[in-house]
């Protein structure tokens, strides 16, 4: 059976449709109650990774090293549970992560656009030239958000497998839609989607292991081996190649690590000129 993965523009809608499509299929559910975990693993705030999830880096808010390296500690979290198999899981972005899997059911469910507004307005009835600025700003936010986090645009329907709007359709519906869907062939684990799955799992677990010294850090994954790739200067190469190898070698499932220093022109141009 397939993994599943919710996303909606409404977390409390999806929160209801996920924990009915998990009963219905007898799966797992997993939700942002892995935060508090995952919080207490880092040593960080668990309101902190929330704001991740739903904030843009900014001056004034969170900054891009800590959204980049929260964001990686639930990655890393989220794809170990998506590893076990008959999951359904929604509100932690793993949509925009697990991409190019096959075996992972990738599905946008659509608020009622007049009722998304009433939530977006805290319960009360805009007017409908109110709602759809509410619902246009909202629309650019999240698209922005997952620009940001993931260089993907989550409101683009080419993301997903299924897009369910519920303007017409009730959530009995389209909790019967995602379970008749998981029987599709086309989403059956096979071996290959699942190696995919546990490369990105490795890579996860790499990148967490690294980004705190090496925020830039990119890792990519397969079977045992590792290649990270990270930015420096000419004289830092050497000590930053013995720096990763050390700490991505201390992972179990790490055989080989190849490490790819890139030059980093900014900060060589910033120098230039002192």
């Amino acid at each position: 059976m397939p993994v599943v993965t919710l996303s909606s523009d409404s977390h409390p809608l999806s929160r209801e449709i996920a924990v009915r499509a998990a009963t219905a299929l007898g799966y797992d559910c997993v939700d942002r109650e892995i935060l508090k975990s995952v919080a207490e693993r880092h040593g960080v705030p668990e309101t902190d990774l929330h704001k991740a999830l739903e904030e843009s880096p900014s001056p004034f808010g969170i900054s891009s090293k800590n959204h980049a390296r929260y964001l990686a500690y639930i990655e890393e979290a989220v794809l170990a549970v998506l590893l076990k198999d008959n999951v359904v899981c929604h509100g932690l972005a793993a949509h925009l992560y697990v991409r190019g899997i096959s075996h992972v059911l990738k599905i946008r469910i659509l608020a009622d656009p007049q009722k998304l507004a009433g939530e977006i307005s805290s319960g009360k009835t805009p007017s409908f030239e109110k709602a759809s600025a509410l619902l246009k700003n909202r629309e650019r936010f999240r698209r922005r958000w997952s620009l940001d986090a993931y260089r993907v645009d989550e409101t683009d329907p080419s993301v997903y497998d299924m897009v369910i709007s519920l303007t017409r359709i009730d959530p009995d519906e389209a909790v019967k839609s995602i379970v008749e869907t998981t029987r599709y062939r086309k989403f059956k684990p096979m071996t290959y989607s699942l190696k995919c799955l546990k490369d990105k799992a490795l890579a996860g677990k790499v990148r967490v292991a690294l980004i705190d010294r090496f925020p830039d850090v990119r890792v990519q994954a397969d079977g045992s081996s590792v290649v990270v790739q990270t930015k420096a200067l000419e004289r830092e190469k050497q000590k930053r190649t013995e720096a990763i190898r050390k700490l991505a070698g201390e992972i179990p499932e790490v055989a080989a690590v190849e490490v790819q220093i890139l030059p980093d022109i900014f900060r060589k141009a910033a120098e230039s000129f002192r």
